[in-house]
């Protein structure tokens, strides 16, 4: 349905219907899941498959059990009214129903690839910080949110990000709201906030667009060999394994600064010392937490040597280093397989 706009013949209104996504995290928020139960999978010590296996079908169980209540369907009616509210408000530019969520706030984003040691950033970061990461809900605040598909489908192949497709916009931005909208519920005084999210180092546009000079940003960065190395797939790591990392590595780590300068700061954590001596430096300016021990990071002797030695990966590592270089920033690209 369109209708033209009175007084502005140039213009129309558009009336239209989309479909997005009610994130897992809000489902689990309705149900009433325990945030702590949620972080035995990522942090607890009884990590292995069976014991997280059992804690996944436990949540789905308790889920299914209370999406039948009044209670459940209530909590979940007016979350999703505030996140959509909240999303119409960003849509149609109203600074008023967007200010409470983001004012007073620095929001802290944690990117890069996985395997890079950027859990170990956000739970001591986010302690530094104040922000009570264990007692909210791994799935709105720990790579689930947004959903990695809506951000960019295909890692290894998209390289344009646009910044995206309507659906894929639609849906992320609205999972930012469900998220947003958690934390305004969950963590009201809290004047940091901290999400770490693998897909949102294919967003910072967005992020721009969003938080502006509000949005910090942490990249944590590593040896693509070392990641293909503790992909933790229990099978043999060959040469195609260690050209996909490769191919990922190269359009993450450039898409974060390709399509814009980043407003708000921006720091680049490479694993190992540097990751020591980065948090142990947080902790001493922030007067809080424990001084971590120096740390001897094991260093892969076979990584597959030749492949990144090659004229094709040193080209590659130069395109990463050199989309830095055109904003006047230095990417570290790690010289050793820890």
């Amino acid at each position: 349905m369109t209708e033209k706009k009175k007084g502005n013949p140039r213009t129309i209104k558009l009336n239209t219907t989309m479909d997005v996504t009610i994130s897992r995290g809000a489902i689990e928020y309705a149900a009433g899941i325990d945030p702590a139960e949620t972080w035995e999978a990522v942090t607890g010590e009884n990590q292995d498959l069976e014991t997280v296996a059992a804690m996944r079908k436990k949540h789905t169980e308790q889920v299914l059990k209370a999406e039948s209540t009044k209670e459940y369907i209530e909590k979940l009616d007016d979350f999703l009214k505030e996140s959509v509210r909240l999303f119409q408000g960003i849509m149609s530019g109203n600074a008023d129903i967007i200010r409470p969520y983001i004012a007073g706030k620095k929001f802290h984003f944690i990117l890069g690839m996985p395997r890079t040691g950027g859990t170990t950033i956000y739970n001591a970061a986010s302690s530094a910080y104040g922000w009570e990461w264990n007692k909210l809900l791994v799935s709105m605040t720990h790579n689930y949110m947004p959903n990695a598909i809506y951000v960019q489908n295909n890692p290894y192949v998209e390289y344009d990000m646009g910044w995206r497709l309507p659906w894929n916009f639609n849906n992320v931005l609205f999972e930012l709201c469900q998220f947003l909208t958690y934390v305004n519920r969950e963590a009201t005084d809290k004047e940091h906030v901290f999400l770490k999210s693998t897909p949102l180092s294919y967003a910072v546009k967005l992020l721009n667009f969003l938080f502006a000079d509000r949005a910090e940003y942490l990249v944590t960065v590593r040896h693509p060999g070392a990641v293909a190395l503790t992909k933790g797939t229990g099978k043999e790591v060959t040469r195609e394994d260690h050209m996909e990392v490769t191919t990922m590595w190269t359009n993450l780590y450039s898409s974060i600064i390709r399509e814009c300068r980043p407003v708000g700061r921006i720091t680049v954590v490479p694993y190992g010392e540097s990751m020591t001596q980065y948090l142990n430096g947080l902790f001493e300016f922030r007067k809080t937490g424990e001084r971590l021990e120096e740390t001897s990071f094991f260093e892969f002797d076979d990584y597959d040597k030749d492949f990144y030695d090659s004229e094709p990966v040193q080209k590659a590592f130069k395109y990463v280093k050199d989309s830095w270089a055109l904003f006047d920033m230095n990417f570290p690209i790690p010289d050793k397989c820890i």
